[in-house]
C-alpha cells in the first residue's frame, strides 16, 4: 500500500496537493483520476511512498485519506512542461491546480488513458537563442518556410503557437505544398476523437513535424522540438480569461528555455515591450526589423471638423466615405467600415467649430459623467476633473454636445445613402458566437459590391485581401484610460491597411494626433519611439511589472475589502480606484494596482501575502488593461 500525493487538475479549487492511498505504486508525473469532494477529477502524481515509510504522516492526518480506485496512471506530459507550470503558477500567483487546468487541454485530460506515454526530451547539443521577427505577413511566412526546411534538415520539429482558431486557419494557407503530411493542427474547435488521433500521430511520427496550435497544446511531449514560434505576438488573445490569467507568450518562451529550444516572437508589428527587449539585447533580430508597414492602398486622413451644417448636426460619414461606398458598389468590390463601438461612446464637441473638448493638462478628450446636477467632466488619462459648465477653448462657444457613433448607426446611415445596397454587420450583438461571425464574414466575401460594418471582432475574420476599407469612428478610443490604448489604435489601423489593396480612409476629428498620422503612413519607428518614451515617463510596462487586484460586490463591502487590502499590503505602495465601468449588474468593482520594478518580481514576501488573500480578490499579473 502506498501514500500518494497528487495535484488535482480543476478550476477554482485553489489547492496545491492532496493525499490519497493506493494499493499500487504510481510513478511521479502520471495522470490519474482521483476523488475531490463529490467529484472525480484528473490529478497529477507528485510523490508515492510506501505506507510503512509514511506511518507517522498517516497517524498525524486529521482527515480520512481517500483511496485511488484506479491506480493505473499514465505520464502524458514532460517533466520540463510540469516545471514550466510551476514557474507560471508562481509568477501569476495561482495554485498548481488552477494553473495546470489552464495549461492542459480538457480533451487530453479526459482521454489520457488512450494516449501514449511521454518520451524523454531529445538532448540538443547547441546554445539556444530567442529572436524577434517583424515583417508583413507574406515576408514573415517566407522566413518561416525557410526555417522549417532548415529545421527538418536538422531532424528537428517546429511548434507554431497561434492565439485563435482563425489565426491557425490563416497561417496554414501560407504553407507550401509538399509538407502537408507533416503539419498537425490542434485547437479546441476540433472533435475529441480528432484531437486524440492527431496527438498519437504526432508522437508516433518518425519524421520531424510542424505543430500549429493554440497555447495549451505546448504540452504535447514531442521529443525533438527545436524551435517554438509565438506568431501574431501582439494579440491580446494570448492572455487567458480565468485565474491565474496566464500569458501563453510567456509560457512558450519559458518552456522553450526548459527544453533548450529556440524561440521566435513574430508579428507585423510587435508589442512595445517586445521591441524594447530587442533594444536591450534580450532578443535578437531573426531578420532586420521592418519599421514601416507597407500597403498598396492609397491612404487618406479625413478631418471631420470640416463638415459643418446649419442645423448643428454632426456628420457621421464624410463625402469621401460615401463616394468610396458608391465606388465599391459600382466596381463590385468589398468595403469594410470600422466602428470603435457597437453602442454609444460619448465625446463632447463644439457645434460652432467642431473642436473636441479636451483636457488642458494632457490634451486627452474629456468624458461627461454623472446625472442631472451631479454632472462633471473627467479626463480618463490624467484624472483631472472639470466642472460641467465648460466652454470651447478654441472659439469660446457654450454650444457643446455629446457624440457617439456605433456600428448600428453607421449601418442605418449607409442604408439611407445607398438604398438596396447589401450591408452586413459584425459585432458582438449580431455575432454572439464564433460560428455566427464566420457565417457573416463568408456571406460578405461571397457578395461583391457589399459593405461590412464591424468592430474589432470583425478584424479576426478578415482573412483575405479586400478592395476598400474605412475607419468611420475611432476617436472615442482616446477617452479610454488604458496605457495600451495608443498601441491598440495603431494596430487596428495597420491591420486594416495591410488587408486593403486599393483605398484606405480614416475619418477623425483629431487629425493632428500623432498615432493616427503614423498609423495611416505605417510608420512603426516613430510610433515606437514616442510610445516607449511615454511608458518610461509614467512607469508603465516594460518599465514596471503591474499587479492588479480586483474586488466585486456591494459598494460598502467592496470599500471595506479594499481598506483591508491596503492594510495587509501596508509595506507596498497600493493605488486603489474604481473600475472604468464601476457598476455592472448592481455590483460595484474596484481595482488596486501595485507597480514594481521589473527585477523586483517575484518578490517572495509580497507573493506570500497575495497567496493568502481570500479568493474573492481577483489577481492579475501583467494585465492587458488596468481598467
Amino acid at each position: 500500500m502506498y501514500l500518494i500525493k497528487a495535484i488535482p487538475i480543476a478550476r477554482g479549487t485553489g489547492l496545491q496537493t492532496l493525499s490519497y492511498w493506493s494499493p499500487k505504486n504510481i510513478k511521479s508525473g502520471s495522470i490519474i483520476r482521483a476523488p475531490l469532494r463529490k467529484k472525480i477529477v484528473e490529478a497529477i502524481i507528485v510523490s508515492s511512498e510506501s505506507v510503512i515509510e509514511s506511518k507517522s504522516e498517516i497517524r498525524r492526518a486529521g482527515f480520512e485519506i481517500k483511496k485511488i480506485a484506479n491506480p493505473h496512471g499514465k505520464t502524458i506530459i514532460s517533466s520540463e512542461f510540469f516545471k514550466t507550470a510551476e514557474d507560471m503558477a508562481r509568477y501569476y500567483i495561482g495554485s498548481m491546480s488552477n494553473t495546470l487546468f489552464e495549461l492542459l487541454p480538457a480533451t487530453i485530460l479526459s482521454q489520457y488513458e488512450k494516449l501514449p506515454e511521454a518520451e524523454k526530451k531529445m538532448e540538443m547539443d547547441r546554445p539556444r537563442e530567442s529572436f524577434v521577427l517583424q515583417k508583413n505577413d507574406e515576408d514573415r511566412f517566407a522566413h518561416y518556410k525557410s526555417l522549417i526546411r532548415e529545421r527538418f534538415a536538422r531532424r528537428e520539429s517546429v511548434f507554431m503557437m497561434m492565439p485563435t482558431i482563425e489565426d491557425i486557419k490563416r497561417a496554414c494557407s501560407y504553407f507550401e505544398k509538399g509538407i502537408e503530411p507533416y503539419i498537425y493542427i490542434f485547437h479546441s474547435g476540433l472533435p475529441k476523437d480528432e484531437i486524440v488521433k492527431q496527438w498519437k500521430s504526432v508522437l508516433e511520427s518518425k519524421h520531424p513535424v510542424i505543430i500549429v496550435a493554440t497555447g495549451p497544446y505546448l504540452s504535447i511531449p514531442r521529443r525533438d522540438i527545436g524551435i517554438i514560434i509565438a506568431e501574431r505576438e501582439s494579440s491580446r488573445n494570448y492572455k487567458s480569461q480565468f485565474r491565474p490569467h496566464l500569458d501563453f507568450r510567456r509560457v512558450a518562451e519559458q518552456f522553450a528555455r526548459k527544453i533548450n529550444a529556440d524561440f521566435i516572437a513574430g508579428d507585423s508589428c510587435l508589442r512595445v515591450e517586445t521591441l524594447y527587449r530587442c533594444d536591450l539585447g534580450e532578443l535578437a533580430e531573426y531578420a532586420p526589423l521592418s519599421m514601416r508597414s507597407l500597403s498598396t492602398a492609397r491612404d487618406f486622413l479625413m478631418d471631420m471638423k470640416t463638415y459643418k451644417n446649419p442645423e448643428h448636426k454632426i456628420r457621421m460619414l464624410s463625402n469621401e466615405l460615401i463616394a468610396l461606398a458608391q465606388k465599391n458598389r459600382d466596381d463590385n468590390g468589398l468595403l469594410f467600415v470600422f466602428a470603435g463601438r457597437r453602442g454609444l461612446s460619448p465625446q463632447t464637441i463644439c457645434t460652432d467649430c467642431e473642436t473636441v473638448l479636451s483636457c488642458d493638462l494632457c490634451s486627452s478628450p474629456l468624458v461627461l459623467y454623472g446625472r442631472d446636477n451631479g454632472r462633471f467632466f473627467l479626463c480618463n488619462k490624467c484624472g483631472k476633473k472639470f466642472d460641467v459648465n465648460q466652454i470651447c477653448r478654441k472659439c469660446g462657444s457654450w454650444k457643446l454636445i455629446t457624440l457617439g457613433i456605433g456600428t448600428e448607426k453607421i449601418e442605418e446611415e449607409l442604408k439611407l445613402i445607398l438604398p438596396g445596397a447589401k450591408i452586413f454587420r459584425l459585432d458582438k450583438i449580431s455575432a454572439p458566437t464564433h460560428k455566427k461571425a464566420l457565417l457573416i464574414a463568408e456571406k460578405w466575401y461571397a457578395s461583391p459590391g457589399s459593405i461590412l460594418v464591424g468592430t474589432e471582432l470583425a478584424l479576426l475574420y478578415l482573412d483575405r485581401s479586400i478592395d476598400f476599407s474605412a475607419v468611420a469612428s475611432l476617436d472615442t478610443f482616446f477617452s479610454i484610460p488604458d496605457f495600451r490604448i495608443n498601441e491598440k489604435i495603431f494596430s487596428i489601423i495597420l491591420k486594416m491597411r495591410s488587408i486593403t489593396q486599393k483605398q484606405f480612409l480614416l475619418q477623425t476629428r483629431v487629425p493632428e494626433t500623432d498615432v493616427l498620422v503614423w498609423g495611416v503612413k505605417g510608420n512603426i519607428m516613430d510610433f515606437y519611439k514616442n510610445e516607449i518614451e511615454n511608458r518610461k515617463k509614467f512607469s508603465f510596462p516594460p518599465f514596471s511589472v503591474l499587479i492588479k487586484i480586483s474586488y466585486t460586490g456591494k459598494k460598502d463591502e467592496v470599500l471595506s475589502a479594499m481598506e483591508k487590502l491596503k492594510t495587509s499590503l501596508i509595506d507596498f505602495h497600493v493605488d486603489v480606484f474604481p473600475a472604468f465601468v464601476a457598476t455592472i449588474k448592481g455590483n460595484y468593482i474596484m481595482h488596486a494596482l501595485i507597480k514594481l520594478l521589473p527585477g523586483e518580481w517575484i518578490h517572495m514576501e509580497l507573493l506570500d501575502r497575495l497567496h493568502n488573500l481570500p479568493v474573492e480578490y481577483a489577481i492579475d499579473v501583467d494585465p492587458e488593461s488596468i481598467l
